[in-house]
């Protein structure tokens, strides 16, 4: 069986859970900026006040992509029982011959499959990551207090550990999130998607590999930007937000 054309339940949980991420992101940036560490050396991470801020403000954001994945389940649930399951195969063929190409592009058991697996991308690897987050974190924080105590904390050594080892903090969850992109544009048969998802994994290997740390002034703070970081946060909200709206547009009751 198929939704109507107009019921965007995959884009638009998709669009919610976005913009959550994006919001949070945006918080976390604020608080860092309203956090006074001028002159300091070492990443932000290492600042208490910096991270409990940070692990408050994901903790909300988990919690908050849990609600809207949880109201398009009941959604796609009440959906999915105004027709005997017995009689939905029956159905979708019924459609197909009564509307042709006006329908929806996907059936509604392929729209659950996809929502089933951005809700474990966007829920469960998450999870993983803030764990991970926080065995990183503890790691950087011995590192930091190893340079501190021998004195080389201001040889750019420093430095260029953290630059080479903060890919692999954000490499789970931009696996899942290319992986999704992927299956999205598989079940799409959509060529740009696939395209897209290659084309990020290859920007984000040349990133990690070969891209050094920048340092920018802002508000007369420097700034150091992790291109790795800078990436993986552009993909995480406004690529998942860009492909959202990109499935809204482009394809009929997706």
């Amino acid at each position: 069986m198929y939704f109507g054309k107009n019921k965007h339940l995959l884009s638009r949980t998709l669009i919610a859970a976005a913009l959550v991420n994006l919001v949070s992101v945006g918080v976390i940036a604020f608080a860092r900026l309203m956090i006074n560490r001028a002159g300091s050396l070492a990443p932000d991470m290492v600042e208490s006040a910096t991270w409990r801020a940070q692990v408050i403000i994901s903790t909300i954001q988990l919690v908050l992509t849990c609600g809207v994945f949880l109201i398009a389940r009941k959604r796609l649930a009440d959906y999915m029982k105004l027709i005997p399951e017995e009689d939905r195969e029956e159905m979708g063929r019924l459609q197909e011959e009564t509307f042709g190409d006006n329908i929806a592009n996907l059936s509604a058991d392929a729209i659950r499959r996809l929502l089933e697996i951005w809700a474990v991308i966007l829920i469960g690897v998450q999870f993983v990551y803030d764990i991970t987050s926080i065995v990183y974190r503890n790691f950087i924080f011995q590192l930091f207090g190893i340079f501190t105590i021998t004195g080389l904390l201001g040889d750019g050594t420093f430095l260029a550990v953290y630059n080479s080892t903060h890919g692999f903090k954000y490499l789970g969850m931009l696996i899942a999130i290319f992986l999704g992109i992927m299956m999205t544009g598989i079940f799409l048969n959509d060529k740009l998607l696939k395209f897209v998802s290659a084309l990020l994994t290859v920007l984000f290997l040349i990133s990690f590999s070969v891209v050094q740390m920048s340092t920018f002034t802002i508000f007369g703070r420097d700034i150091g930007i992790v291109w790795t970081s800078f990436l993986f946060h552009i993909i995480d909200t406004a690529g998942l937000l860009g492909m959202a709206v990109y499935l809204r547009k482009r394809y009929l009751g997706v």
